[in-house]
């Protein structure tokens, strides 16, 4: 209740100004360029940040970020940006998460010799300041892995807990935000998803966790809001780390038309810090947003009495971080237990034909996520439809589930945070492969009011390019639908808009461009309710239908 009653007090406060209170930064930090990412060192004297596409960054305008920093000066403007030198920057993206210490530092990737590309994800640690610092040495976490190019994540005031963006195993769609924590011997734990009262099917990113532990602020474009991506913020309401209040959006005092990204509270300060489009020429800048002082429990020190989960190891993890999807395998050396007793579990189900609501004969492939050459195992359908398959606790997976003449269908099972249940049921229902057959495309998600779709829809996508080579009579209609919200008008042209952008993807991917074509219905054809937000976003869909065969 005490929790519940903070949340209150703090989003009156918030929501109590009807405009936006950005301050710009005096001095010169900000350029034309993309500013983003700001993280204060300790003694709150140098801001670092992230510039993106900059001529001076080691991989120049085509460089995603690069770490740069500005000194406060005594006048109290900031001085003239700086780059963070190459021993922390190369070609990739690169950005500090937060600071152990002093001179210790976490930043996002891995760095090899030369100047190489990175073959597996995840963070490193390097010790120095400003623009002197040495060579990054990569952090072993367990089990972690993302398919977006998106990075973002912060470090508390504590040193002991990690917020981090990914798009992995259970993700609920798009991005979502990851809580890792640091254990008694030094390591971290494996990132553990925040759960359904914060995440969603759209993006989740840039999460900032306050000095008392609990209050978390994040963006988002998966709830309502001012603009493309808003700030909201939600407290912790038990050790779970799974139950949060509901998500509020900071209001206008902070929330505008543009985007809003990396909001974060330098401790003893009575600023927050972030990027904003507003007011600016397309690309970010670093603004600030005063705080209200009487907002002590968030303006404190860090609670060094928070209570910091011992997680339990999952068996023969693996000690390296996961290889992204276009590089090249790195070794991943394992610990093996001398007397492995690996806990297994069995997933049972049917598979039916969605039209005739028939028992159908498949196949199963299940392949290990760790690694996505490893087949683990095929099994098949008996006469009723119904398969069944015992797997290893210790891992996640990904079935194929195929029969002749209908579109296959692909499922991740994650079971490596499962540890009570000892089976697990799943269905599945396959489309036949005939005219006026339409599929949902679930997780391809586009920005708010625009065509430009999300990072991790592209997964989706390839498997329809798959479908098309596999069927090569086959053509399509990919469909934009959206809610009855709003003008029909504009509506019906931004689901053209949506559609023709899939059309597109799917052409550049190899498609044949007289078997694909591509048509807006706006909110005509709504598959769910337009009463309620939930059922709304059923509609705000793309789909495709098969036209001939």
């Amino acid at each position: 209740m005490r929790y519940t009653f903070f949340l209150f007090l703090i989003c009156c406060y918030f929501n109590a100004n009807s405009q936006s209170e950005h301050e710009k930064l005096e001095g010169n930090l900000n350029s034309s360029a993309n500013e983003a990412a700001p993280v204060l060192s300790p003694d709150g004297k140098t801001l670092y940040f992230v510039r993106q596409y900059h001529p001076q960054n080691v991989g120049g305008v085509t460089d995603p970020g690069d770490i740069w920093y500005s000194d406060l000066q005594a006048n109290g403007q900031w001085g003239e940006a700086t780059h963070g030198g190459t021993s922390i920057n190369n070609r990739f993206y690169n950005g500090i998460i937060g600071f152990a210490n002093e001179q210790t530092a976490y930043i996002h990737g891995h760095y090899l010799d030369g100047n190489k590309r990175p073959t597996t994800q995840g963070i490193s640690m390097t010790s120095g300041q400003k623009n002197q610092w040495n060579t990054p040495e990569a952090v072993k976490i367990p089990y972690y892995y993302t398919k977006s190019k998106h990075q973002s994540g912060s470090l508390h005031a504590s040193g002991q807990i990690m917020l981090s963006t990914l798009q992995s195993y259970d993700s609920r769609g798009a991005e979502d935000l990851y809580v890792l924590f640091r254990q008694s011997d030094g390591s971290w734990s494996e990132p553990k998803n925040l759960g359904n009262d914060v995440n969603t099917a759209y993006q989740e990113m840039t999460p900032f966790l306050a000095p008392d532990g609990k209050t978390l602020f994040f963006a988002s474009n998966g709830y309502e809001g001012f603009g493309s991506r808003d700030i909201f913020m939600s407290v912790r309401l038990d050790d779970s780390w799974r139950s949060w209040s509901n998500p509020k959006n900071l209001g206008a005092s902070v929330n505008t038309p543009g985007t809003e990204l990396y909001y974060g509270i330098p401790q003893n300060s009575d600023y927050a810090y972030l990027s904003s489009t507003q007011n600016s020429d397309g690309m970010a800048d670093v603004v600030k947003v005063r705080v209200n002082p009487e907002d002590e429990e968030i303006l404190a020190e860090a609670d060094s009495a928070l209570d910091i989960p011992e997680e339990k190891p999952l068996p023969n993890p693996p000690l390296v971080a996961e290889n992204t999807a276009d590089s090249e395998p790195e070794e991943v050396v394992e610990e093996v237990p001398e007397e492995p007793d690996v806990p297994m579990i069995t997933i049972t189900g049917k598979v039916i034909n969605t039209k005739a609501q028939q028992p159908l004969n498949a196949e199963l492939v299940v392949q290990s996520v760790r690694n996505d050459t490893t087949l683990v195992e095929t099994v098949q359908t008996d006469a009723q439809g119904v398969f069944s398959v015992s797997l290893p606790l210790d891992d996640n997976y990904e079935l194929s589930v195929a029969a002749e003449g209908f579109i296959r269908q692909r499922d991740k099972i994650l079971l490596a945070a499962t540890s009570e249940a000892n089976t697990l049921e799943r269905n599945y229902q396959l489309t036949p492969i005939e005219v006026g057959s339409t599929v949902n495309l679930e997780n391809v998600l586009f920005d708010r009011g625009t065509a430009d779709m999300l990072p991790g829809s592209s997964e989706r996508l390839d498997e329809v390019v798959n479908f098309l080579d596999e069927n090569p009579e086959v053509a399509i209609e990919v469909g934009g639908h959206t809610d009855n919200r709003g003008r029909a008008d504009l509506n019906l042209e931004l689901s053209s808009q949506r559609a023709e952008a899939v059309r597109e993807y799917l052409i550049q991917q190899g498609a044949d461009t007289d078997r694909v074509t591509a048509k807006g219905y706006g909110g005509t054809q709504p598959i769910a309710s337009n009463a309620i937000e939930e059922e709304r976003r059923k509609n705000r869909r793309v789909d495709f239908t098969i036209v001939r065969k």
